[in-house]
């Protein structure tokens, strides 16, 4: 996060400006009011998606406190590039009272220790990853709770091209997380339900699942109790080359993507290739996988969080529900 771009009212009257013309340019439109006393050019702004204006909001409230906030929960869980579906409306905090603080002026406050389970990702301190992790299956619904442990899980390549305090993380930084430390930290719930509730999600939870689309697809799945299907298959076409999926469910030779548009739109998933080049290419291998004799059945978001509509693609694949009608 480019802490030069905030333009703080205490540095202006520090060199003899008056902090007024900064309000005075803001009700003009050319600055954006980031948090009291803190403003970014209007330009700079809009060129902002929302978690890294979510980052610049943290790094205002740093720069205006006179002890460092501990950032928790989705606030850390962005930084830490877990999957996180949506951006909090207000800045998660660690207090260390007990009732929790008050939670006002775009801060929500909540109670836990700041002396153990936090450390410091470039100039933010944050809850360290093990325990953001298991803070939000502890309090999430279940598709957003498996989203965040199955990202804290993967194994993958980390940080290239990304900066530490970089808000806008496509995948999870650091290390994956092991099991014995989630398993570990679930223990050390003291709450009976959300130890409980923490320690199914991590149970259903898998290193395998390489989105959040995903894994809350899996999510879906379990509460409709569709069979579980295997993870990232392995085929080789007719043309030699090799196609991964999503889902699979040998028994129906069935094949299950998830259409997430990021794919298409980033340009580091979609290598050097255009938009259509991409989408060209997806459709030649989803022929190349039905050639094969595979069935291959694909949904969105949209279709993804309606269980009627999802229920119904999977039904088109074969699959069945095991619940009792």
């Amino acid at each position: 996060m480019a802490f030069q771009e905030l333009i703080l009212a205490s540095d202006a009257t520090r060199i003899g400006q008056d902090a007024r013309q900064l309000a005075k340019q803001a009700k003009r439109g050319e600055l954006v009011r980031v948090r009291r006393g803190t403003y970014a050019r209007s330009a700079y702004w809009a060129e902002l998606n929302e978690r890294q204006r979510h980052g610049l909001q943290a790094a205002a409230l740093v720069n205006t406190t006179r002890t460092p906030p501990i950032f928790n929960f989705q606030t850390a869980a962005l930084l830490w590039g877990l999957g996180v579906v949506g951006v909090p409306k207000h800045l998660c905090t660690v207090t260390s009272d007990p009732s929790g603080g008050r939670s006002k002026h775009g801060i929500r406050r909540r109670f836990g220790a700041g002396d153990s389970g936090v450390t410091q990702l470039g100039a933010f301190r944050v809850t360290d990853k093990i325990r953001t992790t298991i803070e939000l299956a502890a309090s999430l619904n279940f598709a957003e709770a498996l989203a965040i442990v199955d990202s804290s899980r993967r194994n993958q390549r980390w940080g290239d091209a990304l900066e530490v305090d970089d808000w806008n993380k496509h995948k999870p930084w650091g290390p994956p997380s092991g099991l014995d430390e989630l398993t570990g930290a679930v223990s050390a719930l003291t709450n009976q339900s959300r130890k409980r509730r923490a320690g199914m999600i991590l149970e259903l939870s898998t290193d395998k699942s390489e989105s959040v689309g995903e894994s809350m697809s899996r999510a879906q799945m379990i509460l409709l109790n569709f069979p579980v299907p295997s993870l990232q298959g392995s085929f080789t076409l007719k043309t030699g080359r090799t196609a991964r999926t999503d889902f699979w469910w040998p028994e129906l030779d069935l094949v299950g993507e998830f259409d997430g548009y990021g794919k298409y739109r980033r340009k580091e998933l979609r290598g050097n290739q255009t938009i259509q080049q991409a989408v060209m290419a997806e459709k030649a291998r989803e022929n190349g996988l039905r050639a094969l004799g595979l069935t291959v059945v694909r949904w969105d978001w949209s279709d993804m969080m309606n269980p009627r509509a999802f229920t119904r693609i999977l039904n088109d694949g074969g699959l069945r529900s095991l619940r009792v009608a």
